[in-house]
């Protein structure tokens, strides 16, 4: 601690004042005279002084008084542990911060959230003279503030914000990147300062948040002309603090176990442990809840820095989807409290029909369309969940047209290198896919661009463009392959799903571009290293489509040979089933909206028993409040019931520190720690002190009782 004002003590000697006053008494003696006087003899006057302290309550409260009163005008402060580096001249900031849920990771009894703010608090105390300030957080329900002048009022709305608990979204600390970059080049400008250089004046982000690829990682060192100063919430960039230890679930599914039971399901996942990597295994408790009720305990021995897998086997008792619960047991005082559960809804008697339309079948396994993908189907984990039909095209269209059953029962349709559909025909399998059937189309050299988009236009994730010989180059004799770029883990199809899922190193041949359209709302879970789609999926009011721009046979690539492919497959067709109550596609992230096909308007109930009443809007309702993991009810009027299950985002759990980016050249830069003032609650006891002594002078004043004779 330290004093802004330390010649302040000197006025300490000033508590020899009630001393004096205390010793000199309260009572000034007057001479009575009477009649029997005259009868005494004069005598020399002997004086005598006593100096005896009087009120000693009094006098202690006083002094104390007195003395908060000196300390509180010496205005002592304590420094903050984060040391930050702000631009030494005016200029214009915008403080960004990480709202996401790891910055609940605790570290000596202290949460990454509270240290950002004593990293904003040492911002603010380091902007120059003359300075503006605004404030955004990744959030997009956090605080935001305009730019101001007036530093306090962001420094209290990051006070508030920093008490709050943080909330379940996975928001990465770059999506609040371009807000603050639009508040710094759409802030109304001020009157011009004389001391700010004629030029444009400078502008800079300061974005605040933990040392993880989602966090700082995920951002640039500039967003064109406004650099982009990271700021850890704790420890440095070139040290990153120690993560401490904790434990999270992985990830959750089921699958049907009929060889067991027929009402029997199998639950798997993995659990990990966060931390560092030398220390040895640690067996870890697992149980399962069916309907808040515990029914089964599991044990893992998990590695340092690594997961191991669990599994259950539950065998339902009643009939319909039942609200199953994994967490870790015996659980106290992990640094991440939050990420230890996840959530499923299990109906054993729910599988998912599936038909593949085979568009070009071949006598050669490695070049017939659906061979491989039947056979991912028939040896993956969801075999016993998915039943797995073929059909001719021919076959197919009949279904489709008047007399058939209209592909009834269907609940995932696969197109695979399949020609458009006849223009006669395509209406009814639109029609198929709105009432909530499944459809996945994958290309090939049947498949033209034109007669898709102008039959099965409004399906597509995105329309059609043409196939593509990737990348022949001047001088080459054959073209060069486009490798599969990290996948996007936050999609519906890859929930729960860690690293490269296997599918390191597929190499493709040709692909089909398709053209952009943002108001398509399309969900990219594959990308190629170009940046092209590989895999895209697109809600069609009830239905789902998934579209895969390169072959799944030999032909294009050789993604059906990597060892990804088989679990990539179950769960694109697990995931396009939005039919029963408890389907897989029924489980998202925190903080992604839900939608629900509806006529009329559905009630969600939540996981804490509250009823939300939703409208539907051209034939589906969206629910958005979904930041509390847990278990979702819709009651639909003429419909069947729905269920969901919303989990924490894995990512969030992930607090390994990652490279940083930063610039180099440049700006001067000042170094500050944050200053927190402590005379405030001095000044609160002074006040109450101040009650005290005024109600023990009143009772030291008021006059003594006479005796009663």
């Amino acid at each position: 601690m330290s004093l802004l004002a330390p010649l302040m003590l000197l006025g300490l000697l000033g508590l020899a004042l009630p001393l004096l006053a205390h010793l000199r008494g309260r009572d000034t003696p007057k001479p009575v005279r009477f009649a029997g006087l005259r009868f005494l003899g004069t005598s020399d006057e002997v004086l005598t002084q006593r100096r005896r302290l009087r009120d000693g309550l009094l006098l202690l409260v006083r002094l104390a008084l007195l003395a908060l009163i000196v300390v509180a005008l010496t205005r002592p402060v304590t420094t903050g542990d984060a040391r930050v580096a702000v631009l030494g001249e005016p200029h214009d900031a915008v403080l960004l911060l990480d709202a996401s849920f790891s910055l609940a990771l605790e570290t000596d009894g202290r949460s990454l959230r509270a240290a950002g703010d004593d990293a904003a608090a040492a911002i603010l105390e380091a902007l120059p003279p003359g300075s503006r300030v605004g404030l955004v957080t990744s959030d997009p329900a956090g605080p935001r503030l305009e730019l101001s002048a007036d530093p306090a009022r962001v420094r209290a709305a990051v006070a508030t914000w920093a008490a709050e608990p943080p909330r379940a979204g996975a928001w990465p600390l770059e999506s609040g990147l371009a807000p603050a970059v639009a508040l710094l080049r759409h802030a109304s400008d001020g009157p011009e300062l004389s001391f700010r250089p004629s030029g444009p004046d400078k502008r800079v982000v300061y974005a605040i948040g933990d040392l993880t690829a989602r966090g700082l990682g995920s951002l640039p060192p500039a967003v064109g002309d406004i650099p982009v100063l990271p700021v850890p919430a704790r420890g440095a960039l070139e040290a990153p603090p120690p993560v401490p230890e904790h434990l999270s679930l992985e990830s959750a599914d089921w699958a049907p176990a009929r060889d067991i039971d027929p009402r029997a399901v199998r639950i798997t996942g993995a659990v990990r442990r966060h931390g560092p990597a030398d220390a040895p295994p640690r067996k870890v408790a697992l149980a399962l809840r069916i309907d808040g009720e515990p029914v089964a305990r599991a044990e893992a021995l998990v590695p340092a820095n690594a997961s191991a897998p669990y599994e259950f086997t539950h065998t339902a008792t009643a009939a319909g989807p039942s609200a199953a619960t994994i967490e870790i047991a015996d659980l106290t005082g992990d640094p991440l409290p939050g990420d230890e559960a996840r959530h499923l809804w299990l109906a054993s008697e729910a599988s998912v029909d599936v038909v593949l339309v085979n568009g070009d079948p071949s006598e050669m396994r490695a070049h017939d369309e659906v061979y491989f993908l039947a056979t991912a189907l028939a040896t993956g984990e969801d075999d016993l969940r998915l039943r797995v039909h073929g059909l001719a095209p021919d076959q197919f269209e009949a279904r489709l047209r008047p007399g058939g059953d209209m592909l009834a029962g269907v609940d995932v349709l696969v197109l695979a290198n399949v020609r458009a559909p006849a223009e006669d025909i395509a209406p009814a399998l639109r029609a198929r896919v709105a009432e909530g059937m499944g459809l996945w189309i994958t290309v090939g050299e049947r498949v033209e661009a034109r007669a898709y988009n102008d039959r099965l236009g409004e399906l597509l994730p995105l329309l059609l463009r043409e196939p593509l010989l990737v990348g022949t180059a001047p001088g080459r004799t054959e073209a060069r392959t486009d490798g599969l770029a990290p996948p996007n883990l936050a999609h519906p199809f890859l929930l729960g799903l860690q690293g490269d899922l296997g599918l390191l190193g597929t190499r493709a041949r040709r692909i089909f571009l398709l053209e952009p359209d943002a108001t398509r709302n399309a969900e990219v879970a594959l990308s190629f290293t170009s940046g092209a789609p590989a895999l895209i999926s697109r809600n069609y009011e009830r239905g789902r489509v998934a579209l895969l721009t390169t072959s799944i046979d030999r032909d294009w690539s050789d993604l059906p040979l990597r060892p990804g492919f088989v679990p990539l497959a179950a769960r694109i067709l697990s995931r396009l089933d939005t039919s029963h109550a408890a389907s897989a596609a029924g489980t998202i992230l925190a903080g992604q909206p839900r939608e629900i096909p509806a006529e009329r308007p559905v009630t969600v109930t939540t996981p804490d028993n509250r009823e939300v009443v939703l409208p539907p809007d051209r034939g589906q309702a969206v629910f958005k409040d979904t930041l509390t993991p847990g278990h979702y009810r819709v009651r639909r009027d003429g419909a069947d019931d729905l269920t969901f299950a919303v989990q924490l985002d894995p990512a969030e759990s992930d607090t390994t520190p990652t490279p940083v980016q930063r610039r180099t050249d440049g700006d001067d830069l000042v170094l500050s720690a944050a200053q927190h003032p402590r005379w405030r609650p001095l000044v609160l006891l002074a006040i109450f002190l101040l009650l005290a002594e005024t109600l023990l002078r009143a009772r030291a004043q008021r006059p003594a009782p006479r005796a009663r004779r």
